[in-house]
């Protein structure tokens, strides 16, 4: 706590999410992490700490609600949220990142388990990834299959990543663009003399690719025939009946 403090008080940095501690002071918060870690004494490691970072070009993207939101759903999904933590944002680097600090002695007094967690966290973090519109991160395998690629290659394998995934929720080309632009990545339609769409290029840090140069399936023609495929797969769940909301009565609202 006393390094996320003394960024905060060097002005790079503010609390974006906080649940059971006093988050305006280093020493206030440790006491109360160490007031509900006496609920379960035998627990030896009581602290979890995660540092979530982000790609520099993501940053105007990055407000702090969103990151909160980001933040929220990582606890929850690590079992996390039933406990105290604080969210901590942090500038003091050109990528955005956060550092999440979290008592493993949840409010009721049992461990929050920690097995397989880099396992777990990955897959979580691909997830979020996904609903969140970021830029994928590459799985170590295939960054070391990298190492000797040339460096153009790798700025074209790393955009063709993004550009798939959001190929993969898009239904339209409007949408698709969204989603690309959000990630850095301009994007421009080609036309011919009659103002028709020809062609879609990308560009990314002053590199620029066809569609087709990135993967075929990127191509204007690829990405019109995926999208069509999205809105058939999406054309039989809107003909089905509607499911009835839930009342306050019912289990499984959220909070």
């Amino acid at each position: 706590m006393a390094y996320q403090f003394k960024k905060l008080d060097q002005g790079n940095g503010e609390v974006l999410l906080s649940r059971g501690v006093r988050d305006y002071d280093a020493e206030a918060m440790t006491q109360d992490f160490e007031q509900q870690r006496r609920l379960n004494p035998a627990l030896g490691r009581a602290v979890w700490h995660t540092s979530i970072s982000f790609p520099p070009e993501e940053k105007e993207q990055l407000t702090n609600d969103k990151m909160a939101a980001i933040a929220l759903d990582y606890l929850k999904g690590m079992g996390l949220a039933q406990g105290q933590y604080a969210v901590i944002r942090h500038d003091d680097r050109p990528h955005p990142h956060f550092h999440i600090v979290a008592n493993r002695v949840a409010d009721d007094g049992h461990t929050v388990g920690d097995g397989h967690n880099y396992s777990r966290s990955e897959a979580l973090l691909r997830e979020l990834e996904q609903k969140y519109a970021l830029t994928p991160v590459l799985s170590q395998e295939k960054r070391q299959s990298l190492a000797n690629v040339p460096v153009h290659e790798q700025v074209r394998i790393r955009l063709r990543e993004a550009v798939q995934a959001c190929a993969q929720q898009a239904r339209s080309l409007p949408e698709f663009t969204q989603g690309v632009e959000a990630r850095g990545i301009t994007v421009q339609l080609h036309r011919n003399a009659a103002g028709q769409a020809t062609g879609i290029s990308f560009e990314q840090n002053g590199q620029r690719f066809k569609g087709s140069q990135a993967a075929r399936p990127l191509s204007l023609g690829g990405l019109t025939k995926t999208f069509e495929q999205h809105n058939q797969q999406q054309q039989p769940q809107l003909n089905q009946p509607a499911t009835p909301r839930l009342r306050s009565s019912d289990h499984g609202l959220g909070y």
